[in-house]
């Protein structure tokens, strides 16, 4: 499964899950193997991203492509004005917690499959 722009999606790829208003209405159900019209139709709603089966694109470099350890290290650099607010303290904690954990989510599948 992949979240990815719809500027980036090709005919033929499958969504993983169904395209909805901001209502909940479902514009395009899971399943549905994207075409150049579907495409074209989803743009014009302004739909900005999807969700394909698989990962058919190398989204490195682009965001959303961050890997939780390098997102571990930008807290830093971005709760930096903070470092005496015990709130924001609390919240980058919080977040560091969150990757750490999703980090060795994404460690434990790839070492059941070596």
């Amino acid at each position: 499964m992949q979240k990815i722009p719809l500027n980036l999606a090709q005919p033929g790829m499958i969504l993983e899950k169904p395209v909805l208003r901001d209502n909940g209405l479902v514009l395009v159900a899971e399943g549905t193997e994207l075409s150049e019209p579907l495409i074209s139709r989803l743009e014009n709603m302004g739909v900005k991203n999807i969700i394909v089966q698989g990962e058919p694109l190398d989204l490195e470099g682009m965001a959303g492509s961050t890997s939780y350890a390098q997102r571990i290290e930008r807290l830093e650099h971005l709760f930096r004005k903070f470092k005496d607010d015990p709130w924001m303290n609390q919240v980058k904690s919080f977040l560091k917690a969150y990757y750490e954990q999703k980090a060795a989510e994404q460690i434990q599948p790839q070492k059941q499959n070596d």
